[in-house]
């Protein structure tokens, strides 16, 4: 299904450099990242998503590897 129509713009950036949005810096406070980290549910969970792909990628690119230095 293709599609030419306009998608309206939803996000501005200038319009969210005008929100007043107190910054968190977590510098020195494991602790307190670790904790709002864990409070967020999809950055845990595309966190171990990610981390669970590169493990895979990594087999993978060993068994090719592996494969071309028997073949060497």
């Amino acid at each position: 299904m293709n599609s030419t129509e306009p998608v309206p713009r939803k996000l501005d950036p200038a319009q969210a450099q005008s929100l007043d949005i107190k910054k968190k810096s977590y510098l020195d406070e494991e602790s307190l990242f670790r904790f709002d980290f864990n409070e967020e549910q999809m950055a845990v969970e595309k966190l171990r998503e990610g981390i669970s792909k590169f493990a895979a990628d990594a087999e993978t690119l060993k068994g090719i590897l592996k494969e071309k230095l028997e073949k060497a």
